[in-house]
Formats: structure tokens, C-alpha cells, sequence
């Protein structure tokens, strides 16, 4: 009969393959959304040049968009999520704002690397200001390419950037959400993320990671 010791290393062994089956079809899923079609490869190389330093910020992974335009429009938010395995040490070196992706009705939260130099959010305006233009937005892109963070999954680390001053007018022409600032309007915003939970910023039921 198998003895004590024999059984907790058997189901030992059962969960780390489990977690490492989990963690590496998540990793395989932001391999191929790397990769994209041939076309969008090589725009992406063409643009690698002028984009300027990139930034890190964790992001749900069902929130993630490779190669997606987006705003801030929030400052810093209180607020983090409960996601398991994700121990509560780890948020103090992020700070949870959110940002719409262009041409969607998609707004979701993004935690963002306290280092990260974004700019300032005008609160008059509802988003982080362009440095050469006050009065419109900076524009930002998503990295292609995603880390799985922790065990959980639930999580990925992305990167990401402004684009060029020059691309930067045209993006915000053809998207509505801008047209509509514009004219004064903008509607009412949806929020997206469906895995964070709500209320105020979360505590001691995290799990260690």
C-alpha cells in the first residue's frame, strides 16, 4: 500500500502539472496573437522604430487587445482587484487607472507600473493630455506580446507606448468616441474587464503567489 509520504507527493506532482499545462496554453495563446497574420508582423516592425520607451502594466487577460489603440481617461484609481494567487505586496507597485480602446465602446482597467511616465490626466478633459497639444489626448499602443503573470492566469504583463506625433491626429479623426468629445457630447462609457471585482480596494483574503 502506498504510504503517506508517497500519496502527498503523487498529488504534488499532479498539481504542478496541471499549473504548468495551464500556464503554458495561456503562453501559447500570446505566442500566436504575437505572430498575427504576415501583414500585421510587419507593420508592427515598421512602427517598432517610432515608437518611443515602452512601458509595463498588468492587464486581465481577456481585457488584452495586441496592437490596439488606446486613452487614459481616469488618474490613479483606489482600487485592485482580488485575483487569486496574487499576494497584496505586488499592487504597490502598480496603480490601476482605466483606458478606452479607439474605435470601440471598450473601457477596461489597466494596472500600470508605478515607474511608467504616461503623462497628466486633465480632469476637465476626462483623459491624459497630449504634451504637444494640450487639448487632445496622448495615444498609446499595445505591445503584440503578453506575459502570463502568476499561476492564476487571470493576469498578463503587457507593454506599451505612444505612437508618433504625426499618426497620432489622423487615429483620433476616424474614431467616434473623439468626434464626440469634440462636438461636446460622449455619452455614457462602457466599462469592460469582467473578472476584477468591485468595491474598495481589497485585502487579506489573497492567497500567496
Amino acid at each position: 500500500m502506498p504510504t503517506d509520504e508517497n500519496q502527498r507527493a503523487d498529488e504534488q506532482d499532479a498539481s504542478t502539472r496541471r499549473t504548468f499545462l495551464k500556464t503554458g496554453a495561456l503562453a501559447s495563446v500570446g505566442t500566436a496573437l504575437a505572430l498575427g497574420s504576415g501583414a500585421a508582423s510587419a507593420e508592427t516592425g515598421t512602427n517598432a522604430a517610432a515608437l518611443q520607451e515602452q512601458a509595463k502594466g498588468l492587464i486581465f487577460q481577456n481585457s488584452f487587445r495586441p496592437g490596439a489603440r488606446f486613452v487614459f481617461t481616469s488618474g490613479v484609481v483606489e482600487w485592485v482587484p482580488n485575483v487569486p494567487e496574487v499576494q497584496d505586496n505586488v499592487w504597490t507597485n502598480y496603480q490601476t487607472r482605466m483606458i478606452r480602446y479607439l474605435n470601440t465602446n471598450e473601457q477596461v482597467p489597466f494596472f500600470v507600473a508605478r515607474d511608467a511616465n504616461i503623462g497628466q490626466f486633465n480632469e476637465n478633459l476626462g483623459f491624459v493630455t497630449d504634451q504637444q497639444d494640450a487639448q487632445q489626448p496622448n495615444v498609446y499602443e499595445m505591445d503584440r506580446e503578453f506575459t502570463v503573470f502568476g499561476d492564476s492566469g487571470f493576469l498578463v504583463t503587457a507593454n506599451f507606448s505612444t505612437i508618433p506625433e504625426n499618426e497620432e491626429t489622423s487615429v483620433l479623426e476616424n474614431d467616434d468616441w473623439w468626434q464626440q468629445q469634440q462636438g461636446g457630447g460622449g455619452g455614457t462609457q462602457t466599462t469592460g474587464g469582467g473578472n476584477q471585482t468591485g468595491g474598495n480596494q481589497t485585502g487579506g483574503n489573497q492567497s500567496g503567489g
